[in-house]
């Protein structure tokens, strides 16, 4: 089936769904956006076909089992129009994205956030060569590959876990839960992949969450390359059990291009490989990053513990460590203990982040965190119901204090 999520011209091909369509799918008549673009309102007008594209597919397609996946082309327009269309479509339904700009500064991962495949062509499609045929030949082929021979994900109680490869006791938990009868995703904390968690807790996939490593929030707070935006909201919006630690915290990141800038603000900096380099957060932002990761936590609906190894949080911060932050690993245990709200259990070990007695304080609370989750249900279809991603981030930005707001915008 073709969409059409053009606007000013008519298509050489006759589309099955057509741009009247997706317009009136955004609540808008196409005359309405046309009239929006020409008096200079060109983004406004994408962002109504998007959503109409969005709407459309989540709502009609995918529900009715229309369609088994999706490819989208585009340049720079097409490609801000159909990545907002292709994130209200579930995560693990295919979708693809053959775009001039997918691999480059523009398309940030905060754009992307779900499981789209990104395609870089050779060559522009404004017209056809014998590369360009074979770029779409080849997301073409791709994508038939996976619809006809994918098999379904099994459904089950899935336990999220968020970690750095600097949080050694990650595959002992996931080993462990996973001989106890779980299924286990892991997630990246650097990457996109927190996005991607939260949305299959929204989801209703993921069932309990033992988000380990929120690295995401320091970087909030920092100004560093945070690539998962709006993280500890999904777990408590849905009220899932959730066992928190305060993984990786004491340092942030960035590209590598950007450490200079950083080094020259007096900070201690460390390159980590060709692309990341890592940056010392300051006591006033750990202090701000635990407030933050407090007042997420107090709106939780389900259980909650936090658990703090006060020896250290990741493999750099002990004492003979270039990260050691025994300042910061303080305050953060001061503000747990001063802003969580009475129900939420603290758990406070003397111990590092890497030892066994983490670990075995982590599986004791999973165990009974989790035990109420039914291990029933396994060989069924995981649920692809689409859901709703926030657009706006207003409400997680006032979070933050008014000079921390304006110094990460700056940024």
């Amino acid at each position: 089936m073709v969409m059409d999520i053009g606007l000013m011209k008519d298509p050489m091909i006759k589309p099955d769904i057509t741009r009247q369509e997706v317009a009136a799918a955004s609540g808008h008549t196409l005359e309405d956006l046309i009239e929006q673009a020409l008096s200079g309102r060109y983004e406004a007008s994408a962002e109504e076909l998007a959503i109409g594209a969005g709407r459309f597919m989540a709502e009609e397609l995918v529900p009715n089992g229309t369609i088994d996946g999706v490819i989208a082309i585009g340049g720079s327009m097409g490609t801000a129009i159909t990545l907002k269309a292709l994130r209200s479509l579930p995560i693990g339904f295919p979708k693809t994205l053959i775009s001039t700009v997918a691999l480059s500064d523009y398309v940030h991962p905060v754009f992307v956030q779900s499981d789209i495949m990104l395609v870089q062509p050779i060559s522009d499609f404004c017209s056809l060569n014998d590369w360009s045929k074979r770029d779409l030949q080849r997301a073409a082929v791709s994508m038939a590959s996976i619809v006809s021979r994918e098999k379904p994900l099994e459904n089950g109680p899935w336990i999220g876990i968020t970690c750095t490869g600097w949080t050694h006791y990650v595959p002992r938990i996931k080993e462990q839960l996973e001989k106890t009868g779980y299924k286990v995703s892991v997630s990246h904390s650097v990457s996109m992949q927190g996005s991607i968690m939260e949305q299959l807790i929204r989801q209703g996939v993921i069932k309990g969450f033992l988000d380990l490593c929120p690295f995401e929030l320091p970087h909030e707070v920092a100004g560093g390359s945070c690539n998962s935006r709006q993280r500890m909201q999904a777990a408590s919006e849905m009220g899932i059990p959730q066992i928190v630690s305060p993984g990786m915290w004491g340092l942030f990141t960035m590209p590598t291009a950007d450490m200079e800038r950083w080094a020259a603000e007096g900070r201690f900096t460390v390159p980590h490989n060709e692309i990341l380099g890592t940056a010392k957060m300051t006591i006033e932002e750990m202090i701000e990053s635990s407030k933050l990761m407090a007042a997420r936590l107090n709106k939780s609906e389900g259980p909650v513990a936090v658990v703090v190894p006060a020896q250290g949080f990741h493999h750099y911060d002990r004492p003979d460590k270039m990260y050691d932050n025994p300042e910061g690993r303080k305050v953060f245990m001061e503000i747990m203990r001063s802003h969580l709200k009475p129900g939420i259990e603290l758990h406070i070990l003397d111990c590092h982040i890497n030892d066994a007695e983490y670990t075995e304080k982590v599986m004791e609370l999973a165990l009974r965190f989790f035990g109420g989750i039914s291990r029933e249900g396994m060989g069924k279809i995981v649920n692809l119901t689409p859901f709703r991603a926030q657009s706006e981030r207003a409400e997680e930005v006032q979070e933050l204090p008014s000079e921390k707001r304006a110094a990460r915008a700056s940024r």
